[in-house]
């Protein structure tokens, strides 16, 4: 009879226990965020990850009440940063600004100590198409003008990419394919050091995206040869695609933020909803309009759905060309 009893005791605590610890769990989501949002960025200050968050951060804050807090831990095609991820807390209190390609080839392309399943996607922000840029002083004019240099002097000109691999990275070798030369493709810590590098004249010409390098084109700083989208943008429609001039290929990026697995729904669609409401603002609108910042809203399930997908394009890519990332080392 105490036996019986005692385990009927034993099971009421255990009952009372897990209810309180779901209650908890509840009464935190409800009231998140009640605290800063650290904000980690796997890429240096200047490139895409950093553009993407400063087009809401603003916004964003005053949405969910709170301060967003950018953490910068570039390196090894963002794995730094999503590694750290991994490892916080699920409590919606450490976000990351996550980016394709890199967030899921880079399991298979180098040793982490994640899977893509270890991370929570949230929502998707930005994708946005790449483009071959050269300085304005630049003797090439045309991508005409790039394949007869590089032709005549394979390995010779020089094209910046944000990592090896990434989505430059990949076009690269795929331009290169397509017209049958041989670049000397330099990696940088992101696509901010990559353009800027083309500024300055450290590389012949920059692989990049068109909301992070739109800036210094509209200045005149930049010119784009081409764009790699099926069609042409509305933002510079005088840029050729890389497909009416012969090349048969697109590449671009996508940035949004995730989270550690195993955050609670609540606190994932709170934050969801919060960048979605933003986005849908006139404000933020005429923004990326003004600064060619192709946005394109992904909800939870639709952005988890489109990152797992990526896995049939950039796996036989890297196959075909991972030998030559696993030689390359990024630039400062």
């Amino acid at each position: 009879m105490l036996r019986r009893t005692g385990c009927a005791v034993a099971a009421l605590l255990t009952a009372a226990l897990a209810t309180n610890v779901l209650a908890q769990g509840a009464s935190s989501a409800a009231d998140y965020p009640k605290k800063p949002v650290t904000t980690l960025m796997g890429f240096a200050p200047g490139g895409g990850s950093d553009v993407m968050l400063s087009m809401v951060r603003a916004q964003l804050e005053k949405e969910l009440k709170t301060t967003l807090v950018p953490v910068y831990k570039p390196g090894a095609g963002s794995d730094i940063a999503a590694t750290e991820l991994a490892a916080s807390k699920a409590d919606g209190y450490t976000v990351f600004v996550s980016c394709t390609p890199m967030i899921p080839i880079n399991p298979y392309v180098r040793e982490t100590s994640y899977k893509v399943s270890d991370l929570a996607f949230v929502a998707n922000v930005v994708t946005d198409p790449g483009v071959f840029v050269v300085r304005a002083e630049s003797p090439y004019k045309t991508i005409a003008d790039v394949i007869k240099a590089a032709k005549e002097k394979p390995g010779a000109l020089s094209v910046g990419v944000a990592s090896a691999p990434g989505d430059d990275w990949f076009a690269m070798h795929q331009f290169e394919g397509a017209a049958q030369i041989k670049f000397n493709i330099v990696p940088f810590a992101g696509d901010g050091p990559s353009w800027q590098a083309a500024l300055a004249g450290h590389v012949d010409a920059t692989s990049n995206n068109l909301g992070i390098v739109y800036s210094q084109m509209r200045a005149g700083k930049l010119r784009a040869l081409a764009i790699m989208s099926d069609k042409r943008s509305p933002i510079v429609p005088d840029v050729p695609t890389f497909k009416e001039l012969g090349y048969n290929f697109t590449s671009g990026s996508s940035r949004g933020f995730a989270m550690p697995k195993n955050t609670p729904k609540a606190v994932i669609d709170t934050f969801a909803n919060a960048v979605k409401q933003v986005m849908s603002t006139e404000e933020f609108k005429a923004n990326a309009l003004k600064t060619a910042f192709p946005y394109d809203y992904q909800g939870p399930e639709e952005y988890a759905a489109y990152m797992k997908s990526l896995d049939t394009i950039y796996r036989p890519l890297w196959d075909k060309y991972g030998k030559s990332a696993a030689a390359a080392s990024p630039k400062k």
